[in-house]
């Protein structure tokens, strides 16, 4: 657990499986009712001798069939992956990117970081100094410089509020990714858009 809510869940596999970072996988579980399917970012993946590790961040909803299924697993259990696939990826250009997102929404975009060699910078919120995680994985990315917000309370090493881009200057070209809450998600994006930026790639879960 990362937070309260908030489960970090490895996936060990010999199989070859290849991620584009931005991609993400879709579970395939069973409960009483049936069998369905839910979709969860790949925050990482590394290969040691001859075993693929993926990992995800997922949020525990209290109603969820998936979360019902993820709170009960164990170290050992088997689950299911039918498919890695999506189109919201890391651009394969040397223009200057900009990651920004809001608690879960890590998920993709730190996978993003990792791999991004260019000029790159994170803006992160979270509502509660206790919904923060991953601080000390965003601080060893090779090159970053982020911002971290804490939207609810004050805490004096944080910025305090939401994020605010309309003072912040970046180059016109600068590739900008954004995954979150729809609402806030659409909100940055028409803030950027009316700055005259371009290059804006979203997700929203």
């Amino acid at each position: 657990m990362l937070t309260e809510s908030v489960i970090e869940l490895t996936i060990e596999t010999y199989q070859e499986v290849k991620v584009i970072p931005g991609q993400w996988a879709l579970f395939k579980f069973q409960d009483e009712q049936g069998s369905f399917q839910r979709s969860y970012s790949i925050v990482d993946q590394d290969t040691d001798n001859e075993k693929t590790m993926l990992v995800f961040i997922i949020k525990l909803l209290e109603q969820g069939r998936g979360s019902s299924i993820i709170r009960n697993i164990h170290i050992g259990n088997e689950v299911l992956l039918t498919w890695i696939f999506w189109k919201f990826v890391l651009q394969n250009t040397q223009l200057p990117k900009v990651f920004i997102w809001t608690w879960v929404g890590i998920s993709p975009l730190l996978n993003m970081a990792k791999y991004c060699t260019t000029e790159k910078k994170m803006f992160f919120s979270v509502s509660y100094k206790k919904d923060l995680f991953y601080e000390d994985k965003i601080k060893k990315i090779n090159g970053i410089t982020y911002d971290i917000h804490i939207s609810r309370e004050t805490i004096p090493e944080y910025s305090t509020w939401r994020i605010n881009l309309l003072n912040e200057h970046f180059d016109p070209i600068t590739e900008f990714y954004i995954c979150g809450k729809g609402e806030t998600v659409d909100a940055i994006k028409k803030n950027l858009s009316t700055l005259g930026y371009k290059n804006i790639y979203t997700e929203n879960f």
